[in-house]
């Protein structure tokens, strides 16, 4: 039998790789004398979106990562003629060229629909209206998409493609509440992201430590921001009084040791040595709860991050691990950001964060991850 994997993959996103590994391995877990591949296609130029966070004063290290993440593509996921097809029918022709059996989309936002080529009413390649194959959505997010927002004809479209569907799960509320103006709710499974069932192999992350020289101090805090944010100086400022140094895995102006040239596995374990994170990436923080550290979690755009009702990817993981709304930050662009008493956070996030509770529940969405997996034989 042969089975594709149709997820994001390939560009300098440690989140967005490490889920296309994760995917990947458990289907070969779950299917391991067939043949399976990530599907080779991006339906949008990727690199574009990574120039903010290269001025050229991180020449070197943005070519060490990008070395980095290539090989991590070749070798993990297998994938070395990936191309670029934006038109959506096109690829969907290629798709279709590939004749796989059955076609596991996720996970990652890839049912968003804010990547589409511009006037065209439709939905994205990643929901596969009407390829002949048996397609399960597997830990999939829509992100921010609602239901009432969409034209009339990609209502049409969307209740289509669902209703093709041999079984569909969704890692988030948002995306489970989107489904339910769709589908019977009975046929909606909520699971994990699938970077929850990777094993960390801490040697990775030591030997990048050793190799670099970097000696991370007791009192450390990793914060992943934006470059173009402004707040994170004053947090910085702030910490620093309190005895903290900073990293960050993105260059910067203000953290004391910059970490940009990791690779995806150099990264996972990287969270371990620190006392707390502060991030806007949703991967971030299941890779914090995976090395037991506690994290505070925000997003940049609400509007784009967020549904109408509040919800987002960011909030969903928090409640699941009931760590909302205490780790949960609220929006950059909020006026009133980061305006709380900083030492008091600190200690109530990090009280909030269970490290047992945390364990327990990553066996169980582990489980059930596999679980829903399994049922797909």
């Amino acid at each position: 039998m042969k089975i594709g994997i149709l997820t994001y993959y390939g560009d300098l996103n440690c989140g967005t790789n490490l889920q296309a590994y994760a995917t990947y391995m458990a289907v070969r877990k779950i299917f391991p004398n067939d043949n399976i591949e990530v599907v080779p296609i991006h339906t949008f130029i990727s690199k574009s979106k990574f120039r903010k966070y290269f001025p050229f004063i991180t020449w070197f290290f943005y070519h060490t990562m990008e070395a980095k993440y290539r090989t991590f593509k070749q070798t993990k996921l297998n994938v070395t003629n990936d191309i670029v097809i934006e038109d959506v029918q096109k690829a969907l022709d290629f798709v279709a060229s590939q004749n796989y059996d059955k076609i596991y989309i996720g996970a990652d936002t890839l049912l968003e629909l804010d990547r589409l080529p511009k006037d065209y009413d439709g939905l994205s390649l990643y929901w596969l209206k009407d390829i002949k194959a048996k397609k399960y959505l597997l830990a999939a997010s829509s992100k921010n998409v609602e239901f009432e927002n969409l034209t009339t004809k990609q209502k049409a479209d969307i209740t289509i493609a669902a209703n093709q569907y041999s079984g569909i799960a969704v890692r988030d509320r948002a995306t489970s509440r989107l489904f339910t103006n769709i589908i019977d709710s009975n046929k909606i499974e909520y699971i994990s992201d699938p970077t929850f069932t990777l094993d960390i192999d801490y040697s990775i992350t030591e030997q990048y430590l050793k190799q670099k020289g970097i000696i991370i101090p007791e009192k450390a805090v990793l914060i992943h921001a934006a470059m173009s944010e402004k707040w994170p100086k004053l947090i910085v400022k702030k910490l620093h009084q309190l005895g903290y140094k900073i990293f960050t895995p993105r260059f910067n102006t203000w953290s004391d040791v910059c970490l940009n040239d990791m690779s995806p596995l150099e990264q996972l374990g990287i969270y371990k040595y620190f006392k707390f994170v502060i991030t806007h990436r949703f991967h971030d923080s299941v890779f914090c709860m995976k090395n037991h550290t506690p994290v505070m979690v925000y997003v940049i755009d609400r509007k784009v991050m967020m549904t109408k009702d509040g919800e987002s990817k960011h909030i969903s993981i928090l409640k699941d691990f009931n760590l909302y709304p205490d780790a949960f930050l609220g929006c950059s662009q909020d006026t009133n950001f980061m305006n709380f008493d900083l030492e008091e956070k600190i200690e109530k996030v990090t009280n909030t964060f269970n490290p047992i509770a945390i364990s327990n529940k990553i066996n169980e969405k582990t489980k059930g991850y596999m679980k829903y997996l399994e049922s797909t034989k």
